[in-house]
């Protein structure tokens, strides 16, 4: 089958100090294919998978993808890039109306915000999900050898190119959700990557846990995310302990409102920083079927030009998007 989606949006904002970001506007698209694949093997397993084509602001060409066998209803073996899968299962805890703060804001050197560490993001990771574990549970293992490589990574050889031929981090994750009452959600997930760029950089560790409460018309969620380094590696020890609330409520058939906030406290050399980063976060959106009108308005206070710099007292910004979304 195929399926995609065709996006564009506009963004706008200002900033109370100069940061050189929050005061432009921004005005682009986003467009993706994909192809998917399900089947049954001579064996008798199932078989899945998919590929997308995706353009953006960083990357374009083949990006996520899956390959999925199953020898049971219980049991998954997986390969994938950019998949969700290990402890980013938990990360999909805390509902959202169409976009996360950090997809309207981008990279956290605008923010200072970091998400909860994991190995599948933007990586190539191997593993397997065991079913079935408790009221609709799943526990997904993942491991990434080599953080290094980049979505064109080739399987033929060990080349320069999209630096499959470096190994300086390695990890995994391991996620669990399970639904003990109906419509609510409990998650957990630990990652741990090994920085072997240096004997110096500290080793980067994830921890997660959270809830989801959803009956309709509405959905709260909350969760406690512990990182402890940073998934590039730094010499300096770096703490982040975050607080992710968001809810969303649905006023009619077409028409939505949801909102979000994040606290992080930001550790640096075992110094809690005096100032937190906050981020609060309002949507509504209007929803056609295939097409969805949205508007995002995000406001972050103190924020940090890097994701381990200091929070700064003052530094703050606010953006708003204007996003038409047609599915396919």
């Amino acid at each position: 089958t195929i399926s995609g989606y065709l996006e564009t949006s506009l963004i706008t904002g200002n900033q109370s100090t100069n940061m050189n970001y929050g005061a432009t506007k921004a005005f682009g698209t986003e467009n993706q294919i994909k192809f998917s694949i399900a089947g049954k093997l001579p064996n008798g397993w199932a078989y899945d998978g998919y590929q997308t084509l995706e353009t953006d602001e960083t990357t374009s060409g083949f990006i996520d993808r899956m390959i999925q066998l199953k020898p049971s209803n219980d049991v998954t073996l997986f390969y994938s890039f950019d998949g969700v899968k290990g402890s980013e299962l938990a990360r999909t805890l805390t509902p959202y109306l169409t976009d996360r703060q950090t997809d309207v804001v981008g990279s956290s050197s605008i923010s200072g915000i970091t998400e909860f560490i994991d190995v599948t993001s933007g990586g190539h990771t191997i593993g397997f999900d065991i079913n079935n574990l408790g009221p609709n549970g799943t526990l997904s293992y993942a491991y990434n050898p080599n953080l290094d490589s980049g979505s064109q990574a080739g399987s033929d050889r060990a080349a320069a190119t999209n630096n499959s031929s470096t190994n300086s981090r390695s990890g995994w994750g391991v996620g669990y959700k399970v639904e003990p009452v109906k419509g609510f959600t409990i998650g957990a997930g630990l990652t741990k990557i090994d920085n072997k760029v240096s004997a110096s950089y500290e080793d980067a560790t994830g921890k997660s846990l959270g809830f989801t409460y959803a009956q309709a018309p509405f959905a709260v969620g909350y969760q406690r995310i512990l990182n402890e380094g940073t998934k590039a590696g730094a010499t300096t020890t770096i703490e982040d302990k975050s607080d992710y609330i968001s809810g969303t409520f649905a006023l009619s058939k077409e028409v939505s409102i949801g909102a979000g906030y994040i606290k992080l406290t930001r550790t640096i050399a075992g110094v809690e920083q005096a100032d937190d980063i906050k981020s609060k976060l309002a949507t509504v959106a209007y929803n056609l079927g295939p097409a969805v009108f949205s508007l995002n308005y995000i406001q972050d206070t103190n924020t940090a030009s890097s994701a381990s710099g200091a929070p700064v007292n003052g530094r703050d910004f606010n953006l708003t998007k204007a996003k038409v979304k047609i599915t396919y």
